[in-house]
């Protein structure tokens, strides 16, 4: 049978794990830090019913903390959590003048779907040729598209370039 192995998410040697060290200093919530030896960290912790974890074993004398080890962890799960970045991207979506109904339904599900992941879109309805001419009964295509949007997100700015309209919406908040 293979050994498996298991990477604990955040790794500490707590009370009894903890061994090697004549002297450490000992820090935590109601404790005055100190310098003093592992037999009395270790005593000062079961006397005050908590544990004591290794926070820093590579600096002389390593530091412990005394603590309740479950909340401990909680704390350091939750700053991570904190700490970690969410980056929103731009999905673009294009639509052309002549448009199916049932075409722009579907990008519009899937612009949805990008807004609830917290993305934003960039709709660029493109027009060639002739279309450029009658701009504005061309824009009908992208209002319509906005409008079956329009309970997930909204209109961030808008924009022409050129041959092209630009929309980017927002999720709602």
């Amino acid at each position: 049978m293979a050994k498996q192995s298991f990477k604990k998410e955040f790794e500490h040697r707590i009370n009894d794990e903890i061994i090697g060290y004549p002297q450490v200093r000992i820090t935590g919530d109601n404790v005055e830090s100190e310098i003093v030896t592992l037999s009395k960290a270790k005593e000062i912790a079961s006397n005050m019913e908590l544990d004591l974890v290794e926070i820093n074993a590579k600096v002389t004398p390593p530091i412990l903390k005394i603590c309740n080890y479950s909340k401990f962890l909680y704390e350091l799960k939750k700053s991570a959590k904190k700490n970690k970045q969410t980056f929103s991207q731009v999905k673009e979506i294009q639509l052309t003048v002549n448009i199916a109904s049932h075409d722009l339904e579907t990008k519009a599900k899937q612009a949805i779907n990008f807004l609830n992941h917290g993305d934003k879109v960039k709709v660029v309805l493109v027009m060639k040729g002739r279309e450029l001419t009658r701009r504005e009964e061309n824009k009908r295509s992208i209002n319509m598209f906005v409008e079956l949007v329009n309970g997930f997100g909204t209109v961030e700015s808008q924009k022409d370039e050129g041959n092209k309209t630009i929309v980017i919406l927002k999720k709602n908040k």
